[in-house]
């Protein structure tokens, strides 16, 4: 009797039993017929859909740097923000680029763990300073601090800690869609919609899924000023620090993981979710991701990071250092839009004046 299954209505969830004059699974309650064979597969699928996740990441080891490669380094400490950044020994003022702050103090280095590889700089501080005044010039009612050269000046270079997740992702998802049709006669308008439960199965193989494993560093900036073309990786070296500020990671490989599975497994959705055409509405109902292969590699990201502070409040600004490709919010000085009321009003007002002395004259 264990192996006798037991099949619920699509529609209704009421119980269904089979009928011998149809040869269908045949439901009382909405009156709704299916194939054998149909609801053994719908069942598979509402299975498979619904089955827990697995996620197989290998276990890192972070690597330590020698003695001889760090002989240049000095670590450098926000009393604001506790940001704990590295960089040359010799460099003169400096301002956080997590906060603003710029009173940091240096202190002897005391160690971080060396990257598997590093994207380096392709966009110099020259050329950031640039990009951002461009975009500054475009917005008309920002205040001028966030025009002048002299506040650019303080844009940080810093090479933000990453954790990056390669894998190979098999996933079974179910959908729930609809299609509507309308139509009209003599005394009424109609709208007919027709449910579907949907099922996709698919695989893909992902590389280089960054997760930021800085506490201090943004999620929402970070993920916005990707992707980071990993064509440009090169294998770590401290020469590639030169110039610029390097954090430690404090979120752990560990730690990142379940960042690392959602998005992965909603980048699994959204292919199988891709996959669906011809329907008025698709919703997920739920999916289940395997992961194989899974490994884990620490990285250098090139970020250049820009705090500029306007009525006590801080506006922070992201660019890719690699690509530009740039995040921020800006804020609106109300006297720029009053200023630009007023002179629409004197204009506005002047056409009319001068269409009524036409009218009259």
């Amino acid at each position: 009797m264990d192996n006798i299954k037991n099949y619920k209505c699509p529609c209704c969830g009421a119980a269904l039993v089979f009928s011998g004059e149809q040869q269908k699974l045949h439901c009382n309650s909405c009156g709704n017929s299916y194939e054998v064979g149909d609801m053994e597969a719908f069942s598979e699928n509402e299975a498979a859909a619904g089955a827990g996740s697995k996620y197989d990441w290998e276990s890192y080891t972070p690597r330590k740097f020698g003695a001889a490669e760090t002989g240049g380094f000095a670590t450098y400490i926000c009393p604001a923000c506790a940001a704990e950044i590295t960089g040359d020994a010799n460099m003169g003022s400096l301002v956080c680029p997590y906060c603003g702050n710029s009173t940091v103090v240096q202190t002897t280095f005391n160690g971080m763990y060396k990257p598997d590889y590093v994207i380096p700089f392709r966009i110099d501080k020259k050329s950031a300073m640039k990009k951002l005044m461009e975009n500054a010039r475009r917005k008309i009612f920002i205040p001028k601090e966030f025009k002048t050269e002299t506040k650019l000046k303080e844009i940080e270079g810093m090479y933000v800690p990453f954790w990056m997740f390669d894998c190979d992702a098999d996933c079974d998802a179910a959908f729930s869609a609809t299609r509507t049709h309308s139509w009209s006669d003599l005394s009424y308008n109609y709208t007919k919609t027709d449910h579907y439960k949907l099922y996709r199965s698919g695989n893909a193989c992902f590389a280089n899924v960054p997760v930021d494993g800085s506490t201090k560093a943004d999620d929402e900036y970070m993920e916005a000023i990707e992707p980071f073309d990993h064509k440009d990786a090169m294998e770590f070296d401290t020469a590639y620090l030169s110039g610029y500020l390097a954090d430690k990671y404090d979120v752990s490989a560990e730690d990142s993981k379940e960042r690392a599975n959602s998005r992965i497994k909603q980048s699994m959705e959204d292919i199988l979710r891709g996959s669906v055409s011809g329907y008025a509405t698709v919703i997920t109902d739920g999916s289940s991701v395997r992961f194989s292969g899974g490994k884990v590699r620490y990285a250098f990201l090139p970020v250049w990071m820009l705090n500029v502070k306007y009525k006590d409040k801080m506006y922070r600004f992201a660019m890719n250092g690699q690509t530009g490709k740039t995040v921020g919010k800006y804020p609106v000085a109300m006297s720029k839009v009053a200023a630009f009321y007023f002179v629409c009003l004197a204009v506005f007002g002047g056409l009319a004046s001068l269409i009524c002395w036409f009218m009259l004259s």
